[in-house]
């Protein structure tokens, strides 16, 4: 918050702010926080107003690497933004600009950001070997930080556990991210649900459990947002293993999360939670949990897909 204050007070010569890069890297990292605390909904107009700005501010083919290094964050931000509001193909064009805009500026670690996020955004829309594809692209890379190379091993091993006969080298993957060593506490805790994510979708239940149960507790500090998600995916992991009484539990838990954020992808994990649960609505705790969260359901959730 200091850094996005400290640059309103700085004089600049140029035409538009998005031309400054001190600037443009301050609203990224505004975004990214916004989007932490609210979700993605309430900022789909702000992120396709930063877009359409930073295209204009870098359409000159001589602008400086480094603001194309910053448009590349902002435009990063803005797909996660519109991908968590379920707009999926104009997220999927912005991560694409922020490809290009890292590409320009000869920016490695910016640009395996963006295939984290294309591969992201990929396997949410349900092509696996696609999402496979750019998380490999992005791990050829040199100079990657820490944080960017454990995400891009997390995000192959989550979209190879969706490919037929890819089981070893998906476990493989999910180990090789749990094994990068030197990550700050919010990129520990998020890793930690991510990777549980994928023995989940393994069907490793125990352990995904156990990381996502993880997950959930310590990352509310930092982001409401993906403390709702990793609830979510509890839940259902716990669905699936046929622990009814503990889905009940976590449920309950979801419901008071729901309100607190915008998120498209949210509303869709527990529209499908509510349609899992069915199988167990005659057992008390999930009935009730189940009446509980069918109280808070936004009236025109939809499913993100």
């Amino acid at each position: 918050m200091a850094a996005a204050a400290s640059v309103i007070f700085v004089p600049s010569p140029k035409t538009s702010p998005y031309q400054d890069a001190a600037y443009v890297a301050a609203l990224a990292g505004v975004l990214a926080r916004n989007r932490y605390e609210l979700g993605g909904m309430p900022l789909v107009a702000s992120a396709m107003g930063h877009i359409s700005r930073i295209e204009t501010a870098v359409r000159d083919n001589n602008c400086l690497p480094s603001l194309q290094k910053a448009a590349s964050r902002l435009a990063n931000q803005a797909a996660l933004v519109l991908y968590d509001a379920g707009k999926l193909g104009v997220a999927d064009r912005a991560e694409a600009l922020s490809l290009e805009l890292a590409t320009r500026a000869g920016a490695h670690n910016a640009q395996a950001r963006a295939y984290d996020g294309l591969s992201r955004i990929s396997l949410y829309r349900g092509d696996p070997s696609r999402a496979a594809a750019y998380a490999q692209r992005g791990l050829k890379l040199p100079d990657v930080t820490n944080g960017q190379r454990a995400a891009l091993n997390m995000r192959l091993g989550r979209s190879l556990a969706l490919i037929p006969g890819q089981r070893m080298a998906s476990r493989s993957a999910l180990d090789q991210a749990r094994a990068v060593g030197g990550l700050s506490p919010f990129e520990e805790a998020a890793l930690v649900g991510d990777v549980g994510i994928g023995f989940g979708q393994l069907r490793v239940y125990r352990e995904a459990g156990a990381l996502l149960s993880e997950a959930a507790e310590s990352i509310g500090q930092w982001s409401p947002l993906f403390q709702a998600q990793y609830l979510g995916r509890q839940i259902q992991t716990a669905l699936r293993a046929s622990d009814p009484a503990f889905a009940a539990d976590r449920m309950m838990e979801l419901a008071r999360a729901l309100p607190l954020v915008a998120s498209a992808r949210v509303n869709t994990r527990a529209t499908e939670i509510l349609r899992m649960s069915t199988h167990w609505s005659r057992v008390p705790e999930i009935c009730q949990a189940r009446e509980h969260l069918q109280a808070v359901m936004p009236a025109d959730s939809h499913d993100a897909r």
